[in-house]
């Protein structure tokens, strides 16, 4: 049971307990001004897991993003006495399973009334990157306006914590997948509002039975009884009830066909062009053969575009050492791209290098590599607020530690100024500050960054212009001067939602950016006018978390990870993805990264399933077993080198690095 909740969170005065729950209790309340509102509190017994506290703020924050269409808007979200608390707008009425209870089923118009609005905000609430998770009659408020939808966002924010408690939600509404396989997209959601209109229509659950297996058995294996439900819907929520998740319409498609537009046409697959053949390696004796840039060079009167590519992956973006030469002589060079003589799938491949590195004490966020005196390091990022700076081969930290954010650290970019090798790291705190890694000493003032808080940053040189880029909350990206500290123009700006990634490098001679968000999109920029090349490319269904840059087959290339489990390359000039999405996670892919290995151009991806894998580009095929033995997510990978071999280095939410051999 919860503790007994405040008389008042924040500058919220509760009044009344509306209701309880597995995730927590529902106050009426006012705030400061009079205003009602609805405050949800977290069980106390949850809020003592961090874990579920930081996916329970991480996910009410890309709730607050959903269109108030039909849906109670998300006001706020706090902590007080250790228990988070979530502000929604309140909204008096009863829940559609109350309503049906007490006056019967719906029937008529107000049946396709229901049926519109609630269909309305499913879209709406997909078109934000979330998915409900928890779609039921009982979080279908039949307010004085309309029927409002409610809760969207918070059970996957409590996901982890809920199933450990034996909670499995409520098995008359789960789709199929959710109960075999856990996979919860926004297919789920269109099979749980379906079976929420069957009970609208008929009083009855679509699938039934005296106890959890026989309904769970009837929800796998049995025929919905659609029976007692009107003609005019019927055949819509057939299809929304397929067990095939592919073969269900999306939100979007439910309204159109609810408000007597034509039904989707059906589209032949586009002519998806073969994969390129292996990509032409520098020659041994030219600079890129040697080592990577640590700045990355973007001018427009220069038409090189690099081949070998080591972006580091982060939780949302890579942390650009992507697109870069080397610049010998600085004192600080990354890490020399590995050996092109290596043989992979060796029997060793996968073995991990060492112990797990654990000088964090929480998440490790990024993870980019470079040289530093002769040596390989990394600099990583993490939720402990800090970054700090580690000889991969001794496995020890390089202090002082790089200290000076007030909130997590999500992006790491390495490069030089003036000579001087040269960590940015960005921060939830909106800032970005620079680091002389030779000292580990903050050089200079902040950069301004990011209202709301930065998710990635790059390094590069535009015309002679050392320059920082920054993405993040506030839905652009924005290009600093890194010697004055001052914008250098307008933001860039198009997505909608928050930039998670954020790239550099050429096309065509032009120096660009290229973004991804959550609005599910992946954006060409060119970095003299500001203004985006091409239409947004499409393909991944949610967000889109992380990127890489690199040369493939002679195209500009571009690798991204999403919240759908896969990992997507798309040719930059032509906007097409190229070949088939790269799958085999389970859940989201957090971070990617690029290197070539024997004349063959690899990606690293990490996910939410506790794994990284490591990719073939030429074959789209993973190359040899999954990389295993984080405990936890893993937020961010990157390619390096030790002793003249390749190897992967991952950082995780279990507070850990690790080296894994790759050959």
């Amino acid at each position: 049971m919860p503790s007994a909740a405040p008389r008042d969170l924040g500058e919220y005065r509760l009044v009344s307990r509306i209701g309880q729950g597995g995730q927590g209790e529902v106050h009426r309340a006012r705030t400061a001004s009079g205003a009602e509102v609805a405050v949800k509190i977290l069980h106390a017994t949850l809020s003592a897991d961090e874990g579920a506290r930081r996916r329970f703020f991480r996910e009410v924050d890309l709730a607050r993003r959903v269109a108030p269409f039909c849906t109670a808007r998300v006001l706020d979200v706090g902590v007080q006495d250790n228990q988070p608390y979530i502000v929604s707008e309140f909204v008096p009425g009863a829940s559609l399973h109350q309503v049906v209870r007490q006056e019967g089923p719906r029937t008529g118009g107000g049946l396709m009334r229901l049926a519109v609005a609630t269909a309305t905000a499913l879209a709406a609430i997909h078109r934000a990157g979330v998915v409900h998770r928890d779609f039921k009659p009982s979080n279908v408020i039949m307010g004085p306006e309309g029927p409002v939808v409610i809760d969207f966002g918070i059970s996957r924010a409590l996901d982890h914590t809920v199933t450990h408690t034996g909670s499995m939600g409520t098995p008359g509404y789960m789709a199929p997948e959710q109960v075999t396989s856990g996979q919860v997209g926004p297919e789920a959601d269109v099979f749980s509002w379906a079976a929420t209109m069957v009970y609208a229509a008929t009083g009855q659950a679509a699938f039934r039975g005296d106890s959890m297996p026989v309904i769970l058995h009837a929800l796998l294996y049995g025929t919905p009884d659609l029976s007692d439900v009107p003609d005019s819907i019927r055949p819509l929520l057939a299809k929304c009830l397929d067990k095939e998740p592919g073969n269900r319409p999306t939100a979007a498609d439910l309204v159109r066909m609810l408000t007597g537009d034509v039904a989707p046409s059906v589209v032949p697959p586009s002519t998806v062009p073969p994969a390129p053949p292996p990509p032409t390696l520098v020659s041994p004796d030219s600079p890129a053969a040697h080592g990577q840039e640590l700045t990355q060079q973007v001018r427009s009167r220069s038409r090189r575009t690099p081949i070998l590519v080591g972006a580091a992956g982060l939780l949302v973006a890579a942390a650009v050492l992507a697109a870069v030469r080397f610049w010998p002589g600085t004192g600080g060079e990354p890490a020399a791209s590995p050996s092109t003589s290596t043989t992979l799938e060796a029997s060793t491949f996968g073995v991990p290098v060492g112990d797990p590195l654990l000088v964090h004490t929480d998440d490790v966020r990024s993870i980019a590599i470079g040289r530093l005196g002769g040596d390989t390091v990394s600099v990583s990022g993490s939720d402990d607020n800090t970054a700090r700076v580690v000889d991969l081969a001794k496995g020890v930290q390089l202090t002082p530690t790089l200290t000076g954010h007030r909130k997590w650290v999500r992006s790491v970019a390495l490069g030089t100024l003036d000579g001087v090798p040269v960590a940015l790291t960005g921060s939830d705190d909106g800032s970005a500050l620079l680091w002389d890694l030779r000292t580990r000493e903050r050089m200079g003032q902040p950069i301004a960054g990011n209202p709301g808080g930065i998710k990635s940053v790059a390094l590069g040189d535009l015309d002679g212009t050392p320059i920082a880029i920054t993405a993040g909350v506030d839905e652009t990206a924005r290009i600093w001067d890194l010697r004055t500290r001052e914008q250098l123009g307008e933001p860039l700006t198009g997505h909608t939602g928050t930039v998670w990634a954020v790239a550099l490098t050429t096309l065509n001679g032009t120096p660009v950016a290229v973004t991804t968000g959550d609005d599910g999109t992946v954006r060409v920029w060119d970095l003299g006018t500001r203004r985006p090349i091409g239409d947004p490319m499409t393909g991944h269904t949610g967000w889109v978390r992380s990127i890489a840059v690199g040369e493939l087959g002679g195209s500009t290339i571009a690798l991204t990870g999403g919240e759908d489990g896969t990992a997507r390359v798309w040719d930059l000039a032509t906007g097409k993805q190229l070949g088939d999405p790269l799958t085999g996670h389970v859940s989201w892919v957090w971070s990617v990264a690029l290197t070539a290995i024997d004349g063959r151009l690899l990606a690293l991806t990490g996910g939410e399933d506790d794994t990284a894998r490591v990719w073939d580009l030429t074959t789209r095929k993973q190359v040899g077993a999954p990389l295993t033995g984080h405990t936890d997510c893993v937020w961010s990978v990157a390619f390096a080198e030790l002793d003249g071999e390749p190897v992967a280095v991952t950082g995780s939410k279990d507070e850990s690095i690790r080296l894994w051999r790759l050959t």
